[in-house]
């Protein structure tokens, strides 16, 4: 046999192997969802999908070693003697990771990651975990089962090369073939919502696959407006929520809410010079002066806001028919709802996610953030008096997009100087002097100021200050480079510039009241739902929050989304799980502390409250 040949044979071995073993890990990774408890949410096309899936993603772990490790020595002229025990070594590794994760995910509802490994190998290991005799014993025959598990693989490989004729294109195609089709379902199933399968996502480690609904939607093949009203199956979330029925009390008074919303609200323009309008409310209300957004971002922020859960149960929310339980009550005590957003409400779509089944406003007209912000102001204006003579309460939510596009007529870019004429990012670097920028953006500020002073004496004029709950927030806060790191805007950190925002709440017979305590986006809708709705159920029952009021410690506060998210602790550490992985700490100021002792038992006391919604696995 020439060199040629043994070169073909080997890879042709390798490429055997590579394809065994896919299989015995994608079927470990298909295991995975027979720990989520409730499978109700599951029909036939979700576990074909789900199988296809978990065959293509073992099949993109398995190829790295291939086509790193093997396949060089290979080329090389490395016999398979030699070549394909080493490559064992990388399968029996990630057979192993794969398994130890599977019991990661049924415990925590998220896969490994820097968290996991630190409460793993850590010092403080043994706070959480017991590892009895028991324990080590069942881990070694694990490592002994997948070990020899591979070293079959591995033989009965070299039996089908030697005996039958191996035909790569035939199986490179097969897996292709596997890869259209589970992306071709997901496109599809992303197109129309079916919750089957994009709710099993979640149960493969680090999976992200293709939708196209923007693109599908532009060619005319799907009308997006008409998906978001799609009948989704009543049991297709995994979440136990609320936990509890809601009860109300019997002859509670109803009163309208306001909620005024503010994109991208630096807590530092909460000032009489720059907001006098608001600044005077305040003076008649309670302050929160120490409050924080659930994200750095619109969306987790909106989200947690109006669910009083962390942006975590995102997706649970999306492809499920689950409303907020705020919402719900609105709804089930007859409120008119009605939104006011400048930014586009559907995307993200916060619409269908928040207010499913209710007809709101997704849009506002107007060519710039500023003309959209006055049109909506202008329409609520123009409902206000309908709301009046109703007969029903209501609830209005008005969400000012200016500050977030830093976006603002010449003439009326004057109040603060020196200022930008315009935006210009491109000069934004950590030498950049702030100031003219953060003129500019509070220029912005003082706009919509003037809004929503135009909002409360409408609510005045029409009598309604008396019966009226009125909530004056930001839905996350915006940098200028304050902490010297070249962070401009949000969604780069977590630092109290991106995070924290004012809070003023105003209601009949109000004392006005400075609170200095920390309060999150995640107390809001347990204030809401007692103060306003008469909801008596303790607040754990459908929130992670507390009363606005409420002065007892809040623990560690959670915030980003499901992929890269940190927990804020007391004394304002920023404990931050990377997107890769990774975590890294931070103080209040974004400097690195890399020597700050984690205590296990509250990181694990911490995810395992993060997780209490869901269905128990």
């Amino acid at each position: 046999m020439t060199t040629r040949q043994h070169v073909k044979k080997n890879l042709q071995e390798g490429l055997v192997f590579a394809l065994l073993t896919t299989g015995l890990l994608g079927l470990t990774l298909f295991s995975y969802i027979f720990g989520a408890g409730d499978l109700s949410f599951m029909d036939v096309w979700g576990w074909v999908y789900f199988l296809l899936s978990s065959l293509m993603h073992a099949g993109l772990f398995v190829a790295v070693p291939l086509l790193v490790v093997f396949m060089p020595l290979a080329l090389a002229g490395v016999r398979n003697k030699v070549s394909i025990p080493i490559l064992g070594v990388f399968y029996v590794f990630l057979l192993l990771v794969a398994v130890v994760n599977r019991y990661v995910f049924q415990l925590y509802h998220f896969h490994i990651n820097g968290f996991v490994l630190g409460l793993l190998f850590s010092e403080g290991a043994g706070e959480i975990f017991v590892f009895s005799g028991w324990l080590y014993l069942k881990v070694a025959l694990i490592f002994i089962g997948v070990c020899v598990a591979v070293a079959i693989l591995a033989y009965v490989a070299k039996l089908c090369c030697r005996h039958t004729t191996v035909r790569p294109p035939v199986l490179i195609l097969s897996m292709a073939l596997i890869t259209l089709l589970s992306q071709g379902m997901h496109v599809y199933a992303a197109a129309t919502l079916h919750p089957s399968i994009l709710e099993s996502d979640a149960f493969l480690p680090y999976y992200f696959p293709l939708s196209m609904n923007s693109a599908l939607d532009k060619m005319g093949i799907i009308d997006r407006k008409k998906i978001t009203t799609l009948k989704i199956n009543e049991n297709s979330a995994p979440l136990d929520y609320p936990q509890q029925e809601l009860i109300t009390e019997a002859n509670h008074q109803d009163q309208n809410i306001v909620m005024i919303v503010i994109d991208s609200w630096s807590f530092r323009t909460m000032t009489e010079e720059c907001m006098p309008h608001v600044w005077h409310f305040k003076e008649d209300s309670e302050y929160f002066s120490n409050h924080l957004s659930s994200s750095n971002g619109t969306r987790g922020s909106i989200f947690g806001l109006l669910t009083g859960l962390p942006p975590y149960y995102w997706k649970s929310f999306e492809y499920s028919s689950l409303k907020p339980a705020f919402i719900q009550q609105l709804l089930s005590q007859n409120y008119a709802i009605q939104v006011y957003p400048s930014a586009n409400f559907s995307s993200p779509p916060l619409d269908r996610i928040l207010f499913k089944g209710v007809d709101i406003n997704t849009t506002t007209e107007g060519v710039s953030a500023y003309e959209r912000d006055c049109r909506l102001t202008h329409n609520f204006l123009d409902d206000l008096p309908r709301f009046a003579a109703a007969g029903q309460p209501f609830y209005a939510f008005l969400f000012y997009d200016m500050a977030h596009a830093i976006d603002i007529p010449l003439e009326k870019n004057t109040h603060f100087q020196p200022a930008w004429a315009f935006t210009d990012y491109t000069r934004l670097n950590n030498r950049t002097d702030p100031e003219p920028f953060f003129n500019r953006y509070r220029n912005c500020i003082y706009q919509i100021d003037s809004l929503i002073s135009m909002v409360l004496d409408a609510i005045e004029r029409q009598g309604l200050m008396s019966n009226t709950v009125i909530l004056i927030t930001g839905d996350h806060g915006q940098e200028f480079n304050e902490n010297k790191k070249n962070y401009w805007g949000h969604s780069g950190n977590y630092s109290p510039y991106q995070i924290q925002v004012p809070l003023i709440l105003h209601y009949p017979g109000v004392q006005p009241q400075v609170y200095s305590h920390r309060t999150t986006h995640y107390d809001v809708v347990p204030s809401l739902m007692h103060q306003v709705l008469g909801v008596t159920n303790a607040t754990a029952d459908y929130s992670m929050g507390v009363y606005l009021q409420d002065s007892v410690d809040r623990g560690w506060h959670f915030v980003g989304n499901d992929i890269n998210y940190a927990f804020i602790t007391d004394d304002g550490h920023i404990i931050e799980k990377l997107g890769n992985g990774h975590v890294k700490v931070y103080d209040k100021d974004l400097n690195a502390v890399p020597d700050y002792k984690l205590s296990n038992k509250q990181l694990n006391d911490n995810l395992i409250q993060l997780n209490r919604f869901h269905k128990s696995r």
